[in-house]
């Protein structure tokens, strides 16, 4: 019979904390600094370019407002115009924030682990369990950015509702409390693992009594005072969260018995997606594991193993593991949802790792940490010449999107000679936008399409020359949202739209140059003096 028995006495500090503090954090910690850093000069000696979603909050953070826009909450905006007062708003930025919260995401899995396993070398292994997983050993590196900020909120706000249990302190009720506010203003996903976590403190007396103390008041009160702000910028702007969740989850198939069907699969696949490779490593090193593990999910249904007065971790992980695959399934029955992919899985699946282990700990007598922790070297390792074999081709003459090898030196330096320079800067596509931001840290940057995004005016937008920027598939005239956006500074065109053609030499094909374009045309202010 499968235990699911916590090791965690009933004081808040654990057995062997103090000196897994002194040892085992720090390990942890130099990993997660490490680890970024290879990652980093990996990045940076190949390409300073912005993709994807770093473009997109490289023109955001150009102010520091209540909400950006309705499908992404402003917490990771927030804290890239903190570093950009210092870094600029250059790829930099994103190396640190990313990397930063990635290490913290480890400690704070890590200190939630400390509750779970006797040793500190298992916890160490847990923290760092998001290296096996493919959307953190790979898919992290390029365009993710509101997820790492959710995924820290995630770590941090368990292992503090940890500490809140076990100690009942005010000031750890403060802390969750801090921390849920910072994870709601994260991403919306962060709501869902909220609801699971809450429902599955239910469960067990030990945490329910916690969460029904007056001083629970005290966390709701704090959540509510952090997120309260962004809720307000979206009711004054009417935005619709509804319409959110429906382009993100939308049925993928327009009958809804089909598109249930599909959602229903998807919340079985993009779960085992999410947790790929660990699933396949645990299961090739100990095979005997799924039958400990199936016999532990028969166990957690039964009433009777929730009513010890102790706290239960592993039990409360895997139920909030259960109801995670419950709560796709249930959605996909009742709304048609079925557009489950696996970066959408951290809410409901970043903690499972820590069950897994927890089980191959105290069901797989041969288990050790050693083992597992060799494996997580071997493959973070072997991340590393793949990443740069990858980074070399989206160089290469079959880039394909080229979105790292695009020239927007090129571009900047032509719109320099022109004279364009700290004025407004308009733009239909949002990595022309984010890149050329780097160029001109001082100019307004305005996007023209969606989301439409345009800084307050300032005086010297008056004055100096603006400049609009397109791509060729955006047509040869003056985009119609472009003459909207004049109208804020009152510009006039000046002469004709002007194609500008930048080489495009990939790495390792310097006879297959190719020409990059776009179309530019300078706008005078009302204000500006007379050419």
């Amino acid at each position: 019979m499968t235990s699911i028995a916590c090791p965690v006495e009933d004081d808040s500090v654990v057995p062997g904390e103090r000196f897994a503090l002194r040892r085992g954090l720090c390990a942890v910690v130099c990993f997660g600094l490490l680890y970024g850093l290879g990652h980093s000069g990996l990045r940076l000696a190949f390409s300073d370019n912005l993709s994807g979603a770093s473009a997109l909050a490289n023109i955001l953070a150009q102010t520091l407002s209540l909400g950006y826009e309705e499908r992404q909450p402003p917490l990771y905006e927030w804290l890239l115009w903190s570093v950009q007062r210092v870094t600029g708003p250059n790829l930099v930025s994103f190396l640190i924030i990313n990397y930063g919260l990635l290490t913290a995401t480890f400690c704070f899995l890590y200190l939630a682990a400390l509750r779970l396993f006797d040793d500190w070398r298992w916890a160490a292994v847990a923290g760092l369990s998001p290296l096996l997983l493919y959307q953190f050993g790979w898919s992290v590196h390029e365009g993710v950015t509101h997820s790492l900020v959710m995924t820290c909120a995630i770590a941090a706000s368990f292992w503090a509702f940890m500490r809140l249990v076990e100690s009942g302190r005010l000031g750890d009720y403060l802390l969750f409390g801090a921390l849920v506010g910072l994870g709601v203003i994260s991403k919306y996903g962060f709501v869902a693992y909220l609801i699971i976590l809450l429902a599955c403190a239910l469960v067990q007396p030990a945490l329910r009594a916690r969460l029904f103390d007056r001083r629970f008041l005290a966390s709701v009160v704090i959540a509510i005072a952090i997120a309260a702000p962004f809720g307000w910028w979206l009711l004054a702007n009417n935005h619709d969260l509804v319409g959110v969740f429906s382009d993100t989850m939308a049925p993928i198939a327009s009958d809804r018995l089909r598109a249930t069907i599909i959602g229903i699969a998807n919340a079985i696949y993009a779960p085992l997606g999410f947790l790929f490779p660990l699933v396949v490593i645990l299961a090739v090193m100990y095979p005997s594991l799924w039958r400990g593990g199936w016999t532990a999910c028969k166990a957690a249904l039964r009433l009777r193993n929730c009513a010890s007065a102790r706290p239960n971790w592993p039990l409360m992980l895997l139920h909030m593991t259960l109801l995670g695959f419950l709560t796709l399934i249930a959605g996909a029955a009742l709304t048609g949802a079925s557009n489950y992919l696996e970066r959408y899985m951290h809410p409901f699946f970043l903690l499972t790792p820590l069950w897994l282990l927890w089980l191959v700990a105290h069901n797989v007598s041969a288990a050790r940490p050693k083992s597992i922790g060799l494996v997580l070297l071997a493959v973070t390792l072997a991340v590393v010449p793949i990443r740069a074999l990858n980074l070399a081709r989206s160089l290469g003459p079959d880039c394909g999107a080229c979105r790292l090898a695009v020239p927007y030196e090129g571009l900047a330096a032509d719109l320099k000679a022109k004279g364009f320079g700290v004025g407004t800067l308009m733009v239909m596509d949002r990595n022309d936008g984010g890149n050329l931001r780097r160029m001109f840290p001082e100019a307004r940057i305005v996007l023209l399409r969606r989301p439409y995004y345009a800084p307050a005016v300032r005086p010297q937008d008056l004055s100096a020359p603006a400049a609009i920027v397109w791509r060729p598939q955006h047509g040869e005239r003056l985009p119609f949202q472009a003459r909207l956006a004049m109208r804020q500074i009152g510009g006039a065109v000046i002469g004709r739209p002007n194609r500008v053609q930048v080489p495009l030499r990939a790495l390792g094909g310097e006879s297959q140059s190719q020409d990059w374009s776009w179309t530019t045309v300078l706008a005078q202010p009302s204000q500006a003096p007379r050419l």
